[in-house]
């Protein structure tokens, strides 16, 4: 068959094409697309001029490796080999893209190439929307690309979700490693973390503290008598006015047992001693009702004041260990004493 009477079929079957589209003939549709790809098949695959010219866009288009050298009657056509150079472009560009490399640049105008480079832009812009969400910026939202787009937005909609229950967890869990379970005040060793910092402090600038201890009276005889349970509910009762009778700069927290202790930043003694005489009266005053029984509480307290920077002396040099067991050493004072009373250490003995 000759040149002539491929193009004629070719063009013969596209008109029958366009026919067979107006009457939406599904049948002769289907029978004219068979057509025209078996003609484009027969024009490569002959030995005509026409297939000539086609086969080295069939090699860029279908061929792992392209020709190194095109047929001499094709290299006289500047034309198409404009066309060749472009499409071999194409090729390199969409390769680059498919492994990953957004480096390169097309330079072949017109508007499948517009396409590509919207197309190519957008993987740009989205390579740089992940990197911002690796970095925890989960505003990112893609509003192109379709149907990747909604899986993309929902993707980062799921992360941010699972980021936020994250936090949630950890402030939940940090807030039980640092809570007394019973009572709600900081538990022992978060007490000992704030009050280290605090002595650092106040050893570097030269300011003062106090510490309260505070321990319930016949607390003992509270549980034989009543049970653990009312054991618990004065726990809490106690530990409810220490926290409401305490200045918002004050950090309690429960020592252990019946004990609990209170840190006073920048506080003298004579302060400290209003402060525990408050927390001495409001649990004294606190009306705890079980099985329609009174029940009486009442504290003793102890404070010792770290509050002397004569470098004479070794006050200044005391661990936060120590100045908590001269506070320790009051409260069994103010117990020795009679009870429901505070008692102040100084010079080594509580007074």
């Amino acid at each position: 068959m000759t040149d002539y009477s491929f193009r004629e079929s070719l063009f013969n079957e596209i008109d029958r094409l366009r026919l067979a589209l107006e009457k939406s003939s599904i049948e002769e549709l289907q029978d004219c697309l068979h057509q025209i790809m078996a003609t484009c098949l027969r024009i490569v695959e002959g030995s005509s001029v026409l297939g000539t010219f086609l086969k080295p866009i069939h090699d860029l288009l279908l061929v792992e490796h392209i020709p190194e050298n095109l047929p001499p009657i094709v290299l006289l056509d500047k034309k198409y080999n404009k066309l060749f150079e472009d499409v071999k472009q194409f090729r390199s560009f969409m390769l680059s893209m498919a492994n990953g490399d957004l480096s390169q640049r097309l330079l072949v105008k017109g508007y499948m190439a517009g396409v590509l480079k919207t197309f190519h832009a957008n993987l740009k812009h989205l390579t740089w929307q992940t990197k911002m969400v690796s970095r925890g910026d989960f505003t990112q939202r893609v509003h192109f690309m379709g149907e990747f787009a909604s899986s993309f937005n929902t993707m980062v909609e799921q992360l941010d979700n699972t980021r936020r229950g994250l936090i949630e967890s950890e402030k939940k869990y940090r807030l039980l490693a640092i809570t007394d379970t019973l009572t709600g005040l900081p538990n022992r060793h978060h007490f000992f973390e704030v009050a280290i910092a605090e002595h650092t402090r106040s050893r570097r600038y030269k300011k003062t503290f106090s510490i309260i201890m505070l321990d319930i009276d016949y607390f003992k005889k509270v549980n034989d008598t009543y049970g653990h349970f009312v054991g618990d509910l004065v726990l809490q009762a106690v530990a409810e006015q220490l926290q409401k009778s305490l200045r918002e700069t004050d950090f309690p927290g429960r020592y252990g047992g019946e004990e609990f202790i209170a840190l006073l930043p920048e506080t003298s003694i004579a302060e400290a001693q209003l402060v525990a005489e408050r927390i001495r009266h409001n649990i004294q005053d606190k009306d705890l009702i079980f099985d329609d029984r009174q029940i009486k509480v009442t504290a003793s307290l102890g404070i010792y004041n770290f509050g002397s920077f004569d470098e004479a002396d070794d006050v200044a040099g005391q661990s936060i260990d120590e100045i908590i067991d001269k506070a320790d050493k009051a409260l069994y004072s103010a117990k020795n004493k009679g009870r429901n009373r505070v008692e102040t250490y100084s010079g080594g003995i509580s007074t």
